[in-house]
């Protein structure tokens, strides 16, 4: 791999893992949980179980700088199973993605970081919980992915963000630089905002730039 594409992957495998950081938090909560579980409700102990393996049989992948959107919702959809045992019906969940993003590239775990910032920061600050929503669109050439929930919201301009949303932020810079955006829009109360642009390029994930000569997965 050589000229941009190489400079982008050399700088983004410079940066702190929010790979590692998303799964140590993931793993902390669930290992939390199942002890009390097992006793009470071994069921929805079993239940989690079952997500955290296939959550971790999913980090055995080549680590590509770019996976689908597909992939990458899949294991959103196991994160958030972990994090209902926890949460219970506190946790309400709602995906609306259109059909033609799901092959869009996006970098893995860029997508768990912000709905476990929705979740950590705005559901789970609430006695009655919450929801959290994802939506993805693609319009004129960009993928716009929204992670929104109606919890706490923010109480003070985010002048010095989490690891979570900087990380995030980062990862675009090393990818697209000022092509990609991210903004995080909240009110104490109402809830949260968090809206990422990236661009497509033309067939999706299948076109998009890998780390060697291969095919993306």
């Amino acid at each position: 791999m050589h000229g941009p594409h190489a400079r982008s992957y050399r700088r983004l495998q410079a940066l702190p893992g929010l790979d590692a950081r998303a799964q140590v938090h993931l793993l902390s909560n669930a290992l939390s949980l199942v002890g009390g579980l097992l006793r009470r409700r071994p069921e929805a102990a079993e239940d989690l179980l079952g997500y955290l393996t296939q959550y971790l049989a999913g980090q055995t992948r080549p680590a590509w700088p770019l996976v689908s959107l597909r992939e990458e919702l899949r294991l959103v959809m196991l994160f958030v199973g972990v994090e209902r045992a926890r949460l219970g019906g506190r946790l309400r969940f709602e995906m609306a993605c259109e059909a033609d993003t799901l092959d869009a590239p996006v970098p893995p775990f860029i997508l768990q970081a912000l709905v476990e910032n929705a979740i950590r920061h705005g559901v789970a600050r609430r006695a009655a919980g919450g929801r959290v929503r994802v939506t993805a669109r693609a319009r004129d050439g960009y993928l716009h992915v929204a992670v929104s929930d109606d919890g706490a919201g923010l109480r003070r301009p985010l002048a010095r963000p989490g690891w979570g949303l900087v990380g995030v932020r980062l990862r675009l810079v090393a990818l697209w630089g000022e092509a990609a955006r991210l903004r995080v829009l909240g009110r104490p109360g109402v809830g949260t905002l968090a809206a990422v642009s990236v661009p497509i390029p033309a067939g999706g994930v299948a076109h998009a730039w890998v780390p060697t000569g291969g095919a993306a997965p």
